[in-house]
């Protein structure tokens, strides 16, 4: 686990009329922060995310400037900053049912149905159990469902990124609550599915329907507040793009192995564990999307090779 960074504010304001946000600091290399929104609702505030273990403090703080107490949490997906504190204040948190493959990871040790599911799982399975210790406990969830309305703020469900994430959309004023779908200056890691679907497929469509609609503010988790949704979106969508061609190019040039292609793609250089396998787990994500197209296949004993010389995947 990494040490916090002390310069980390708290940051308490209100982005938007019924939001208040504030920061907390991470215990991990990238990003070092989360901002944690609380929600005016009809039934109550409604934390959307909480931190993780190391975060206590400033989320303590938080809420205490806020003068809130909430019982309820809302997580926008399982990944374990943004649920690792939820049973310092609820056993049960709001959740698609989506996230319940992630939270395995801080249960049983994934199952061998998580370790089958893609070349490297169990490798992945592995290194995430080093996180375990940043979670106070791992809740039940209260299920949301696509299309589910919270107050004002209607649930979308936006997989890809994680299988169960949900972002919030205020119709009446455009206000979207994005979690890590749309991030400023960072480009969300795509995981791939559980149950066989193309993740980056999943994220892909994501970004288009959040971009479909009349969003005048994005509150991202990570980073600072922005107005330029479809921009963003545009953005990422062609990242994707150049790096399926990438890839595709480096199986070309020789490389034909999941770890050399991740190399080539994200560089040989990454020193911690869990950030090789973020490398790769993405790798295998954009390789599974050529091979649904027809455009990359594997053999039994994981070599790549590809169909044709790279084009626009896009």
């Amino acid at each position: 686990m990494s040490t916090l960074n002390p310069e980390i504010p708290l940051n308490v304001c209100r982005p938007a009329p019924g939001v208040s946000r504030f920061t907390v600091p991470l215990a991990m290399p990238s990003p070092d922060h989360l901002h944690i929104h609380v929600l005016d609702t009809p039934d109550g505030p409604l934390l959307v995310d909480t931190g993780a273990i190391g975060s206590q403090d400033a989320l303590s703080a938080g809420l205490a400037s806020l003068g809130v107490t909430p019982d309820r949490v809302l997580i926008t997906h399982a990944h374990i900053d943004h649920w690792g504190l939820a049973t310092t204040l609820t056993d049960t948190v709001l959740a698609h049912p989506g996230v319940l493959p992630s939270l395995r990871f801080a249960t049983d040790g994934a199952g061998p149905d998580l370790a089958s599911a893609w070349p490297g799982a169990e490798k992945m399975v592995e290194v995430f159990a080093a996180f375990t210790d940043m979670a106070s406990g791992v809740p039940a969830i209260d299920e949301l469902h696509d299309g589910q309305v919270i107050g004002d703020w209607q649930v979308h469900w936006t997989p890809g990124h994680d299988p169960g994430h949900i972002c919030l959309f205020r119709p009446a004023d455009g206000v979207l609550i994005c979690g890590d779908l749309l991030l400023p200056g960072y480009t969300p890691n795509i995981q791939p599915g559980f149950d066989g679907a193309d993740a980056l497929t999943d994220f892909l469509d994501s970004l288009k329907r959040m971009a479909a609609l009349p969003i005048t503010l994005v509150l991202p988790a990570h980073g600072a507040p922005y107005h330029d949704a479809q921009g963003r979106a545009d953005q990422l969508t062609a990242h994707h793009a150049r790096r399926l061609q990438q890839l595709q190019a480096a199986i070309h040039a020789g490389v034909h192995d999941l770890r050399g292609l991740s190399n080539r793609v994200f560089g040989a250089d990454l020193q911690a564990p869990a950030d090789r396998m973020l490398a790769r787990m993405e790798t295998y994500a954009h390789l599974d999307h050529l091979r649904r197209r027809g455009l990359a296949s594997a053999d039994p004993d994981g070599r790549w090779t590809t169909a044709e010389r790279p084009q626009d995947t896009s």
